[in-house]
C-alpha cells in the first residue's frame, strides 16, 4: 500500500478509536504509518548509502511494486514487518504492561493487515517474507535455483537511477 493509503486508513480508524483512547490514539496512528521506515532503510542499503532522497526512495519502491506482479523471483524482507519484530514489541508491551507499546503493536498489526490484504488482492502474498526464518529458508531455495533475491532490488535501483531527473 502507499503511504497515502496507510495514512488515510490509519486516520479513519484512529478517529473511531479517539472517543475510547483520547490522545493516546496517536501511538496507534503513528505506528501504523511509521512502520514503513524500514522501506527507507532498504533504499539506503540498495543505494549503498549514497542517495538519501526520500523522493528517490518512493520512486525505487514504485518500480519494485510494479515488478511484484510480473516477477516470480521477487522476495522482500522488511525488518519491521516481521513476526519476530512484532512479537518483540508485543512481548515487551505485555511484560511492562505498557499501554503505549500495546497501542503501538495494534497500529503495527493494523498496518500489516492492510499490507497482507493488498498482497492477497494482487495474488502475491509470497512476495514478502513475514519472518527472518522464512526469508532465510526461501533465500536458500532461490540460491539453489541460481536466483539471488537481492538482484531484483539492485536492478530496481539501477532503473530508478535511469529515470531520475
Amino acid at each position: 500500500m502507499t503511504l497515502k493509503e496507510h495514512a488515510s486508513y490509519g486516520a479513519v480508524v484512529s478517529a473511531a478509536l479517539y472517543p475510547v483512547l483520547g490522545w493516546k490514539v496517536v501511538y496507534f496512528y503513528l505506528s501504523s504509518v511509521l512502520i514503513d521506515v524500514d522501506h527507507y532503510i532498504d533504499y539506503l542499503y540498495y543505494a549503498k548509502f549514497r542517495d538519501w532522497s526520500v523522493r528517490h526512495m518512493f520512486r525505487f519502491h514504485g518500480v519494485l511494486y510494479g515488478w511484484t506482479q510480473q516477477r516470480q523471483d521477487f522476495l522482500a524482507l522488511e525488518a519491521f514487518h516481521t513476526a519476530e519484530f512484532l512479537l518483540a514489541i508485543l512481548g515487551v508491551g505485555l511484560y511492562f504492561r505498557s499501554e503505549a507499546l500495546l497501542l503501538i503493536f495494534a497500529g503495527l498489526m493494523f498496518h500489516m493487515a492492510l499490507d497482507i490484504f493488498r498482497l492477497a488482492q494482487r495474488k502475491r502474498i509470497s512476495a514478502r517474507a513475514l519472518s527472518f526464518v522464512e526469508y532465510a529458508i526461501r533465500k536458500r531455495n532461490l540460491l539453489r535455483q541460481g536466483i539471488h533475491p537481492e538482484t531484483i532490488f539492485f536492478e530496481a535501483y539501477a532503473q530508478n537511477f535511469l529515470i531520475q531527473e
